[in-house]
């Protein structure tokens, strides 16, 4: 594996906290169900909702309970059980949401598109200030999401980005509290996307902003996933 270095990267400045809100990162991938049933209906939240249930009670030891028929009611029910619980709630919440999916469609594709473009969306609108950055330039446009995600404190700790000269930008994100959550899912076989690559979810967000600030589409490729930091190359196509 190609060695990077830190140096390499224009690094933003830490995020000025430990951990993350866990009811906004809670709050945020919710959005991701909800938009989900627009495309599925009411039977992926169903689903969504008996997979949730399933692992908090794998967890606690618990019995599920059998009122919880809404999203509303499941986000409620997941937070008064966060103290009960091993790992953060919000695993939950995208392994139940991955696991689903596959159900519905094999692999991580048109419903994971779906789920990231109403997460980014919630994240540009978080503050009521919906402009982007009027014009095409990468580091604006990145500090742009960079203070959003601090300011709902959802971010990872660190993260930086590197211009390639080509087109295609490098980007790097350390302290990310999902990645023992991602592990856990890869080794499941969850993080697969249909063309084989491995999903990430900060990187996925980091492209959808970027299509919806510059209006080009974006992808990327995951080069280093490792609990130190994670590292992806972006691009246009």
């Amino acid at each position: 594996m190609k060695e990077y270095k830190i140096t390499d990267f224009k690094m933003f400045e830490k995020a000025p906290y430990e951990k993350p809100d866990f009811k906004a990162v809670i709050e945020l991938h919710m959005r991701g169900p909800k938009e989900r049933e627009r495309l599925y209906g009411p039977a992926f939240t169903a689903e969504f909702i008996k997979y949730t249930l399933q692992a908090v009670a794998k967890q606690t030891g618990e019995e599920p309970p059998e009122d919880i028929k809404t999203l509303d009611q499941l986000k409620e029910y997941l937070i008064s059980k966060s103290e009960k619980l091993p790992t953060p709630p919000y695993y939950i919440i995208i392994w139940a949401q991955y696991v689903t999916d596959k159900k519905f469609e094999g692999s991580l594709a048109a419903g994971t598109r779906i789920m990231y473009k109403g997460l980014t969306q919630k994240i540009a609108e978080s503050n009521g200030d919906t402009r982007l950055p009027k014009n095409v330039d990468i580091y604006q446009i990145l500090f742009k999401l960079r203070q959003l995600a601090v300011d709902m404190k959802i971010a990872p700790i660190e993260f930086g980005y590197k211009d390639n000269g080509d087109g295609t930008i490098y980007v790097i994100n350390g302290g990310c509290y999902f990645f023992e959550g991602c592990q856990m899912s890869l080794e499941h076989g969850l993080l697969k996307q249909s063309n084989g690559r491995i999903s990430c979810g900060v990187v996925t967000i980091i492209c959808q902003y970027l299509k919806m600030a510059t209006n080009i589409e974006w992808d990327y490729d995951l080069l280093k996933f490792d609990k130190q930091n994670c590292i992806a190359k972006c691009f246009t196509l």
